[in-house]
């Protein structure tokens, strides 16, 4: 009966002089590949020994004086305490493995690992004494004691090491009051983005515990990267290492967060998502973004605006407000509760002066106006003048000459005016005179010359006149072209509209994919009809100056319109967009596919019923789709086109196997054309079927693919 325990006790005598030696030769261990797998799951087993060592105490002190089967519950106590003390030097052993890997701070570790070590040779001395112990209440008490001490230490230090400073006693200790931040003060970076790292990722990338060497406490740390190198970059189209990881599969060992951490809700990949497109700058205010800009109205909800300025007018009725929003006007207060409002135009082609006109209902609670690039004339300055409390007006780049300025010399209340970028002659601007509150005016990239400038600046002493940028001397590159066509999906022929705003620049452009040069390549004039499946690609170029990045757009045509689709089969749970829906709406999806524009398909294949009322005569089939290689979407390996005119008779009219990528590249749309003689039907199925494995060259080789689509044109 005798034998188990001393064979258990024999053991862990052993491996408690195995973790003292390897304790004294820990500088020089090189742990192999299979140990660390054992020291992996030292979290996974460190809760045993403590489970066993509180049970142990219990019935020591509150069973074992019995005098009542004394024996039995002798026998008890010594189970107990044999199976605490193995399960202690295991732990402790494991735990050491764990430490030898990367990530792990030496000098972080040290109290944890020595009071796990403590806590193992006290357990076997306990066992090995364990009758003399028994025979002294206060003997018992004491060890008792000690060892939940130290057990406490050991798993505060463990909770600090995976969880961050003070993980256990934070909820009791004193917390230092956090100032709310005003919507005013708030910083892009440390009050929007940082708050996520901290909360999502620094508990595994800190000063403590640096895995991939990478340490994300503070903006330095994460511009220096880690051991894969940079966290992002905000010129590539999957803007680098970051969002990759965290479009990885979930169940991917490289996806970040790691599986079983709390993940990245779609709104906080949405905010790192945008923060790193647009430049990842960490001196940026938030209430300078844009007011459409999605960062902007995302991060706006987080915070409050008490430096709201105090308006003598009464608030507009909701209702007007709600009717004056629409697709390309966007009416809002200016804050929370203030009866201020901002008006934002967006849309050149649907520009129309009645929309001006319609403000008018409100034209005493527009405190903010913004028209930049919109097609506004001069007579248009005749509405704007009416609006008696606006503060700012941005005019930029619009069509107005100056010739009637004097019809804004009514706003008493404007105190910033933009007339960058339009025909504006000098002496047009005196007619803003009468404007005593105006402090800021901006002028550059207008006819004006700086010889008269100062003569400006002289005239309106306390106006700031920003004039832009000169810098003769140095070699610029140019922005890329805009393209105007807001429009993806295109039902009959539109006009390619581009344009610069930089006077006399060539803009090149293509559609057959390659690159647009300064020789070869289409000069744009205006008289160019995009009427089918395209992708422009276009360059500006002037002498003395270096040429701009390329600008892209794909266009869609979409000649007929399912009446309604039926997925014969489910999509993949987390990529469900709005069903069927989806692929018939006219809404393109963007690179950043948790944004709920996708239908994501993995396990099985697409397949997709596209039902007309009536039968329709059809030569083609777009599916357009996404290609995030380092997310694992890929080209599906084959697409099918079947037709009929009744569901059960139906019959394969074409099969394309579209060409897969041999390297990693950018996240990309395209679109699969499937052409064919023209057929006459009711009905249209697509089945389509994702890459059973990914390729060798690829990162998760051997695993299943995705295939995500959001429109499907039928011509």
């Amino acid at each position: 009966m005798h034998y188990p325990k001393s064979i258990l006790f024999n053991i862990t005598f052993v491996l408690n002089c195995l973790l003292a030696f390897l304790l004294l030769f820990d500088s020089q261990i090189m742990v192999p590949g299979w140990l660390q797998v054992v020291g992996r799951m030292h979290p996974l087993i460190l809760h045993f020994p403590i489970v066993l060592l509180v049970l142990c105490i219990f019935w020591e002190l509150f069973m074992g004086f019995r005098q009542n089967d004394r024996a039995a519950n002798i026998k008890i106590g010594d189970a107990l305490l044999i199976s605490a003390a193995l399960a202690s030097v295991t732990t402790a052993l494991m735990g050491l493995f764990l430490s030898k890997e990367e990530g792990y701070t030496p000098d972080v570790l040290v109290w944890h690992k020595w009071s796990g070590v403590a806590i193992s040779f006290l357990l076997l001395a306990w066992y090995a004494y364990r009758s003399r112990i028994r025979k002294h209440k206060a003997a018992m008490i004491v060890s008792s004691f000690v060892a939940m001490v130290v057990i406490v230490i050991t798993g505060h230090q463990g909770s600090n090491i995976t969880h961050g400073e003070n993980f256990l006693l934070a909820p009791v200790m004193q917390q230092n009051e956090i100032t709310p931040v005003l919507f005013e003060d708030a910083m892009v970076y440390a009050d929007v983005v940082h708050p996520i790292l901290e909360l999502k990722c620094v508990s595994c990338h800190n000063s403590k515990k640096a895995k991939g060497d990478l340490v994300m406490e503070s903006s330095e740390l994460l511009l220096k990267g880690g051991k894969n190198g940079d966290l992002w970059d905000s010129t590539d189209n999957d803007l680098g290492l970051l969002m990759r990881r965290i479009h990885l599969p979930e169940e991917h060992k490289k996806h970040m967060p790691p599986l079983g951490k709390p993940q990245l809700t779609n709104e906080e990949v949405e905010i790192l998502y945008r923060w790193i497109k647009s430049g990842a700058r960490f001196d940026t205010r938030l209430a300078d973004l844009p007011v459409i800009d999605t960062l902007r109205i995302i991060a706006a909800t987080k915070f409050e605006n008490n430096k709201v300025e105090s308006y003598d007018f009464a608030a507009a009725d909701d209702d007007k407000i709600k009717k004056l929003n629409n697709e390309y006007r966007i009416v809002n207060p200016i804050a929370k509760g203030s009866p201020g409002l901002t008006v934002e135009f967006f849309g050149i082609a649907q520009y129309k002066p009645e929309q001006l006109k319609e403000l008018l209902d409100i034209k005493n609670q527009v405190v903010w106006l913004n028209l930049n690039k919109m097609p506004v004339k001069d007579e248009d300055l005749k509405i704007i003048g009416q609006f008696s409390n606006l503060r700012k007006l941005n005019l930029s780049f619009t069509n107005i000459t100056g010739a009637t300025l004097k019809e804004l010399a009514q706003l008493k209340e404007l105190n910033q005016l933009s007339v960058s970028g339009t025909k504006i002659q000098k002496q047009y601007l005196k007619n803003l005179a009468p404007l005593t509150n105006l402090n800021e005016l901006f002028i550059w990239n207008t006819p004006i010359e700086s010889k008269d400038i100062a003569g400006l600046q002289k005239q309106f002493k306390n106006v700031h006149i920003e004039t832009g940028f000169a810098g003769d001397t140095i070699i610029l590159q140019l922005t890329p072209p805009i393209i105007e066509n807001e429009e993806v999906v295109i039902t009959q022929p539109v006009k390619l509209k581009l344009k610069h705003y930089i006077n006399g620049v060539s803009i090149r452009y293509t559609t057959d994919g390659s690159e647009p040069d300064s020789l070869t390549s289409s000069v744009y004039k205006g008289n160019v009809d995009i009427a089918k499946n395209l992708t422009i690609k276009t360059k500006a170029f002037k002498p003395g100056w270096i040429s701009s990045n390329i600008a892209t757009k794909a266009f869609f045509r979409s000649a007929l319109k399912p009446d309604s689709v039926i997925l014969l089969t489910k999509t993949n749970e987390k990529f469900a967009a709005d069903g069927g829906k989806t692929i018939i709406d006219g809404q393109k999806g963007e690179l950043n596919f948790k944004g709920g524009k996708w239908l994501g398909y993995r396990e099985q294949r697409m397949e997709a019923l596209l039902c007309f009322n009536e039968p329709k005569e059809v030569s083609s089939i777009t599916i357009s789709g996404l290609i995030d290689i380092n997310s694992f979407i890929m080209p599906p390996k084959s697409i099918e086109v079947w037709g009929g005119n009744q569901v059960g008779k139906m019959k394969l009219i074409k099969t394309i196997t579209p060409e897969q990528p041999t390297k990693t590249k950018p996240s990309y749309i395209t679109g699969y054309d499937v052409t064919f003689n023209p057929i006459k039907e009711k009905f249209i199925k697509l089945v389509i079927t994702p890459l059973p494995k990914l390729p060798t060259w690829h990162i998760g080789k051997g695993d299943k693919a995705w295939w995500f689509t959001d429109e499907i044109f039928v011509n």
